[in-house]
């Protein structure tokens, strides 16, 4: 299996070149093209490991799809092309027995000896603007997610404080809280207020945008629906 990431940073395609046999996993309709040797199955066990079915409900009651491609090279060697539906970047990390949390629009595929599921943040994953799951990569080999804008990866030691929206993945050892930065009044009346407060050592990945920021900034410009 060859990854190789063109178009770097803003609109970010994922070329993925599959030997015969080869195998990778992706969000559903996350598909650009393919080579007519590739098959495709859509099934709840795309997540990878046991208890596939289990997972896949675990996932859809997060808010993420039930379902994952499984695209094989089943006729020869392929080539399959992905994206994510925002515009902005894509990194691979190749896991080696580490486990990853990855806030959920941010999983974009990975390969069969990765291992996807579902960890429930408590509370403070539910005011922290990300929801109450987070997704858990663990296992070997490849992994792919994206971000809004560009995608910056920092060393933590200590801690580190980062707006609710900015967040894309970290290392699983590293624990986090919710807090307020100024007063109640910028708390609830503007769009600061509420940020992440890292704590530890390992790796922090944040993107340059905030999509629901620019999703209601966008919204405000449409036309109102008709009915």
């Amino acid at each position: 299996m060859h990854i190789q990431i063109d178009h770097k940073p803003a609109f970010a395609l994922a070329n993925i070149a599959l030997e015969p046999g080869e195998q990778f996993i992706t969000e559903n309709g996350a598909m650009v093209a393919m080579s007519p040797t590739l098959s495709v199955e859509t099934t709840s066990r795309a997540t990878g490991g046991k208890g596939g079915l289990l997972k896949g409900l675990k996932r859809m009651i997060s808010g993420e799809s039930f379902f994952n491609n499984v695209f094989t090279a089943s006729a020869g060697p392929g080539l399959l092309s992905i994206a994510p539906s925002l515009i902005g970047d894509i990194t691979r990390h190749d896991l080696q027995g580490e486990t990853l949390i990855v806030q959920g629009s941010s999983w974009l595929g990975h390969a069969p000896g990765v291992e996807l599921d579902t960890q429930f943040g408590g509370l403070k994953a539910l005011f922290s603007g990300e929801g109450v799951f987070f997704l858990k990569l663990s296992g070997h080999g490849p992994a792919l997610f994206n971000s809004f804008g560009a995608i910056h990866q920092m060393d933590l030691n200590g801690s580190f404080l980062v707006d609710t929206g900015h967040v894309v993945a970290f290392d699983e050892g590293i624990d986090y809280k919710i807090r307020k930065v100024g007063g109640w009044f910028a708390t609830l009346f503007s769009s600061e207020g509420l940020v992440m407060e890292f704590q530890g050592q390992g790796r922090l990945w944040i993107q340059s945008r905030n999509p629901d920021e620019f999703g209601g900034l966008v919204g405000r410009l449409l036309p109102p629906r008709k009915q």
